[in-house]
């Protein structure tokens, strides 16, 4: 895993930079870690945002991998690299699987930025200063946490800088302790409103309070039920998010989809939150080219040896092309590309098919200029018409019509309200049209498990809709409940014998 070694003085339009990491990820900080003034806080905060490069380098794998949006490209690699990928596509992952490893140490490691943000705040003596920073901090430690509970349940709950015997005796909080942590933090934000609503072009890619509103929303309905008060708020959160966020009323409304993802016009109004990179060998440059473009291309894709790694399943592909007019279709992934050399079109599947959402112009294997969206437009109008239909306990104009916003703009049929004649009708036109809005952004994993469905619908994906694929192994089988969730790493049970594996593993 690649740790960014420098720190920028300020997150211009792309700034980004990670804390130095430390051999023991919770332990206690050198003593020139510690800031002397706001400039310092301030430089901190950039190695926060910046750890979060590491941690997207491998969400993908623990996210859209793992359900019915992609798989591997070809079977039976001898690869060791493509083992660890193999395992996580199948639900055979094993302790020992350095890629969750990777993504575990990466989470914590930004935590940890995170935290040395927050005790170092008291020498930053300008009260709105001191606010946003507090505010960016608790931002970024409640996404971070948000995910690895998803992912793993029960997690360390680290606040603090730890010693390195701490770290090594420290148990696994309940997953309720850790959702507490997370609701702690963006209701500080939220409430205090210790966030902007925007930033100077300088700054663009910090944290706002449209962005805290949006991911506490998130939260409340992953964590509690219909019919709860948190439930409800989460409502009230995005519908305020979205009136922040331009109040759309229509397709029209929208930054179109091609535009929204354009290294041409980054920072636009569809992003409410993204983890930015900088192309031109800078070190902050984004590796999905890598890791996603088509192998063996000749560097008429992406120049290199890219994976080929988050495969576009058949299934997705056979949903999007439902309406070959989808505007999605030809940002999301690609089937072909031109081979310069021969002068003919590559369009074998196993060859030419990538995910080629996250690929720019600029074709350096590891160098690209695309932005990471973590939090837009689309997902929350999505999210406020799920909510809204099962609070009223069946679909109602308002829900379509925010339904209906994200189609209106990818230029396919929209919806009645008389094409719904039962909430399970509407929850399958919803689900669906999240998978293809949201495709590759490593959403469709925790929305299949928040909604109950995670298990049933990568058996499906396994043993029947992409069964050519798998029976080429001969081992595959469909998984258990308990496999959704990810392993605690080797190397942690190692340090800590007495930790808790999670149940199978």
């Amino acid at each position: 895993m690649k740790y960014l070694k420098y720190i920028l003085p300020v997150l211009a339009i792309f700034g980004l930079a990670a804390c130095d990491m430390n051999p023991e990820i919770y332990s206690e900080p050198e003593a020139d870690d510690y800031a002397k003034d706001a400039s310092g806080v301030n430089s901190m905060l950039m190695g926060a945002y910046g750890a979060m490069h590491d941690v997207l380098y491998y969400e993908w794998a623990m996210t859209e991998l793992r359900s019915d949006n992609t798989r591997m490209r070809s079977a039976n690699s001898s690869s060791s690299e493509t083992k660890l990928v193999e395992q996580l596509d199948q639900g055979t992952i094993l302790t020992a699987n350095s890629w969750v490893d990777d993504y575990w140490t990466a989470s914590y490691h930004a935590i940890a930025c995170t935290n040395n943000v927050l005790a170092n705040l008291d020498v930053v003596t300008d009260e709105k200063l001191y606010n946003q920073y507090e505010g960016e901090a608790r931002f970024l430690r409640a996404l971070n946490y948000f995910n690895l509970v998803r992912l793993w349940g029960p997690v360390f709950k680290v606040t603090r800088k730890l010693t390195a015997a701490e770290s090594r005796v420290m148990q696994r909080s309940p997953s309720e302790e850790i959702y507490e942590l997370i609701e702690e933090d963006l209701t500080a934000i939220v409430d205090g409103e210790l966030l902007p609503l925007d930033y100077a072009s300088t700054d663009l890619g910090r944290a706002t309070l449209t962005a805290a509103k949006a991911l506490l929303a998130k939260v409340y309905i992953t964590r509690y039920d219909v019919g709860s008060e948190q439930y409800a708020e989460a409502r009230i959160l995005l519908a305020e998010a979205i009136a922040e966020a331009g109040a759309p009323q229509s397709g029209a409304d929208l930054v179109p989809y091609d535009e929204a993802f354009s290294i041409k016009n980054e920072m636009n109004a569809e992003i409410v939150f993204a983890v930015r990179y900088l192309s031109g060998n800078k070190g902050l440059g984004s590796p999905f080219g890598g890791l996603f473009g088509p192998n063996n291309n000749g560097g008429n894709v992406i120049i290199g040896s890219p994976k080929q790694f988050n495969f576009p399943t058949d299934d997705l592909l056979a949903v999007f092309k439902r309406h070959p007019e989808d505007k999605r279709i030809e940002v999301s992934y690609a089937e072909k590309y031109y081979n310069s050399t021969t002068g003919t079109w590559v369009t074998q599947a196993d060859k030419a098919r990538y995910v080629s959402k996250f690929l720019s112009p600029v074709l350096t294997e590891y160098d690209g200029e695309n932005d990471w969206p973590v939090i837009r437009v689309g997902d929350l109008l999505l999210l406020y018409a799920e909510v809204s239909a099962e609070i009223a306990g069946t679909p109602t104009d308002e829900a379509v019509k925010y339904l209906n916003m994200t189609r209106e703009r990818a230029g396919i049929p929209v919806y009645q309200l008389s094409d719904f004649g039962s909430m399970t009708e509407f929850r399958t036109a919803l689900r669906e049209e999240r998978r293809m809005e949201l495709a590759f952004e490593n959403q469709r994993w925790f929305d299949l498990v928040r909604w109950g469905i995670a298990t049933t619908t990568v058996n499906t994906h396994l043993m029947e809709t992409e069964s050519s694929f798998y029976t080429q192994y001969g081992y595959v089988q469909p998984i258990d409940d308990w496999q959704t969730m990810l392993p605690i790493p080797l190397s942690v049970t190692n340090i800590n014998p007495d930790v808790a594996q999670n149940i199978g593993y």
